[in-house]
């Protein structure tokens, strides 16, 4: 399989917050989960993804190519999805349904009407009319109507109850399907992400942490609960990460711990992925 997506040592700078050399890739077929806290910098990375912001440096690929340099038919390939309504507010989904049909040239009038049925989306309110929630699944069943390849969805699923964002997921999961499609998500709900996602890309503070398939970034760590006293006999050098409180201490650690764990009789467990990136981000000073 191909890199649908490839980012190279991309830098972009502001007055308060800085991109730094960010580097990760996605394949075809995959589902990548885009995660960070508020402000960590992956809006920054979605925008200059699509050419809306200028990068100071580092290069951009998107289906082989610089992202600065796709002609009108390979930027149709990209489906994007923000966590804010991007539509006409005076128009009601069977008028964008006419809109976008001029608009696209490969747009599918019968996947945007199962979308619209499947996503219990109203078609007879202004989109200015309608819940935040219905607005965003609005916005997403036109990113899957014109033949994408490549999903861009930047924190869709917190609007969403959980009956139907378990059915988006499904979508994501349907999408992929077809070996030439790819989803990046960027997304607060890692419990969704440790549904779907193939690959788990961590960026704090403008830094890649890092980029890894989702599988073997469960398998290879653990997570090891213990008292201050355990802790301190614990191999460092099989500590990825700590944190103490007047509890104990949570640790984020190698799975070569395991047997001596066992035989120690220590807490450990598979850590989840909002464990894995609480211990590994950085505090600020």
């Amino acid at each position: 399989m191909e890199n649908i997506l490839e980012i190279n040592n991309v830098t972009k700078k502001y007055k308060t917050f800085e991109l730094k050399n960010v580097s990760f890739s996605l394949i075809e077929g995959s589902i990548m989960g885009l995660i960070g806290v508020n402000g960590a910098g992956k809006t920054t990375i979605i925008s200059s993804i699509l050419n809306i912001q200028q990068l100071n440096s580092g290069n951009i690929k998107l289906f082989g190519k610089k992202h600065n340099k796709l002609d009108l038919r390979e930027k149709e390939n990209i489906g994007v999805v923000y966590d804010e309504n991007c539509l006409p507010d005076e128009l009601n989904s069977w008028e964008i349904n006419k809109v976008f049909k001029g608009i696209y040239k490969n747009w599918n009038s019968d996947t945007y009407e199962s979308y619209l049925k499947r996503l219990d989306i109203p078609n007879n309110k202004k989109i200015k009319e309608l819940s935040r929630g219905n607005k965003i699944k609005l916005n997403l069943a036109v990113a899957l109507s014109h033949g994408a390849q490549l999903l861009i969805l930047d924190e869709i699923t917190s609007a969403l109850d959980p009956i139907m964002r378990n059915e988006v997921l499904k979508i994501f999961m349907e999408f992929v399907q077809d070996e030439k499609r790819s989803i990046l998500l960027s997304s607060h709900i890692t419990t969704d992400l440790e549904k779907i996602a193939d690959y788990i890309t961590f960026i704090d503070k403008g830094n890649i942490v890092f980029s890894e398939e989702k599988d073997i970034l469960m398998y290879n760590n653990i997570i090891i609960r213990c008292k201050n006293i355990e802790f301190e006999e614990l191999d460092k050098n099989s500590i990825i990460a700590s944190k103490k409180s007047e509890n104990g201490v949570v640790t984020l650690a190698k799975s070569d711990l395991r047997y001596y764990c066992e035989k120690k009789g220590l807490v450990y467990e598979e850590p989840t992925i909002d464990e894995i990136m609480l211990l590994l981000a950085k505090e600020d000073n």
